[in-house]
């Protein structure tokens, strides 16, 4: 390995000589270099990917899928530490919320290794002594587009299925988080037994995923990501009848009737809009509240957010992490609209960071808007 973060291809690590900075989101300060992969990058993957599905037993030998996936929780939790600090570092998120995702990635993998031993099929007696078998098999290779808010735990939450079923895979990561991606890559390039092409990973743009997307050797494509976005995917893969995994983006409302406990709710209100800046589709992204209850709600998340602490993800006293970029910094402006009919009674109180870039970062502040 190089100081410049490389692309995990056919078993070997690869250089593209596109080199380009990674940064902290805190301030902006490059933390290192990696090799920016090209859509012929992608296609080399989805070749090696194809050979290794035709051409070694993975397919076949379930119980060295199962080994390989045990091993990888292994080595993850060996890593532990290094990835922790990565995660936190590059993507911003602060240290319990980055320990948090990578302590989910080994008891996954662990799950899949046991699935991995389960046969999968049924028989059905069709009366006259007839016996209907319905088996399932692996389909080849699976795309893999990863979101940049949870690189490591969004991508072992599709790799694993897909490794248990006995398909090889690529995995398209986000450019945001170069140095996340090559590290954890690293890490599961140690496994023993793992043959080269099952696994390949690219830092890279939406010109790579499209290569996936378009490619008549990937049948199955996973994407995590905006609305807009997989709508795109779906219409393009649709012509070659693509299998899809969509998670998609939501604006998840947080509800509070009439009822509500209002003191012991808003600091659940609080941590559901903050955990991990509010970028990610659990996010508590709007609020409902019963009008007789705005003007409490609105006063004391007002003073809630207000003592939350944002900064870096190295200090142990950041209570919220930064955007991972300006470009998000910049739509993360308050927005309001008045509530529909079906919810008369109530009205919308927003938890919103302004858009507020410090000199060199993405720090913002947390406030409540009328």
């Amino acid at each position: 390995m190089t100081d410049v973060a490389l692309n995990y291809i056919d078993g070997e690590w690869v250089d593209t000589g596109d080199h380009r900075p990674s940064h902290d989101p805190a301030t902006g300060e490059v933390i290192g270099m990696y090799a920016h992969g090209a859509p012929s990058d992608t296609r080399s993957a989805i070749a090696a990917a194809r050979r290794a599905f035709e051409e070694t037993g993975w397919r076949h030998d379930r119980r060295l899928r199962a080994a390989v996936l045990n091993r990888m929780a292994d080595l993850v939790d060996v890593h532990r530490d290094e990835l922790i600090r990565t995660l936190a570092r590059e993507n911003g998120k602060i240290v319990p919320e980055a320990t948090f995702e990578i302590s989910m990635v080994p008891p996954k993998l662990r799950w899949w290794a046991a699935m991995a031993l389960t046969e999968q099929g049924r028989a059905l007696d069709m009366a006259g002594g007839r016996t209907s078998m319905v088996l399932r098999e692996p389909v080849g290779v699976a795309g893999i587009i990863v979101p940049f808010n949870s690189p490591v735990i969004l991508a072992v939450r599709s790799l694993g299925p897909a490794l248990a079923a006995g398909t090889t895979a690529v995995l398209k990561f986000p450019e945001e988080t170069a140095l996340v991606n090559s590290l954890f890559f690293r890490v599961l390039a140690e496994t023993e037994g793992l043959p080269a092409g099952v696994v390949n990973a690219l830092t890279t743009d939406a010109a790579g995923g499209s290569v996936l997307v378009d490619s008549p050797d990937v049948p199955v494509i996973s994407f995590t990501g905006s609305t807009a976005t997989g709508r795109a995917i779906a219409a393009a893969g649709a012509s070659r009848l693509k299998r899809f995994s969509l998670e998609l983006g939501g604006k998840t409302p947080m509800i509070l009737f009439e009822s509500a406990d209002v003191p012991a709710a808003v600091p659940v209100l609080t941590k559901a809009i903050t955990t991990f800046a509010g970028q990610f589709c659990m996010a508590g992204s709007r609020l409902l509240v019963h009008r007789t209850l705005a003007d409490q709600v609105r006063g004391l998340m007002a003073e809630s957010l207000s003592k939350v602490r944002v900064g870096p993800a190295r200090d142990p006293q950041s209570d919220m992490g930064p955007l991972i970029d300006k470009r998000n910094a910049r739509g993360s402006t308050p927005s309001s609209r008045t509530p529909s009919p079906r919810a008369r009674g109530y009205s919308s109180v927003g938890a919103r960071r302004p858009s507020r870039s410090s000199r060199k970062g993405r720090s913002t502040t947390p406030r409540c808007w009328r």
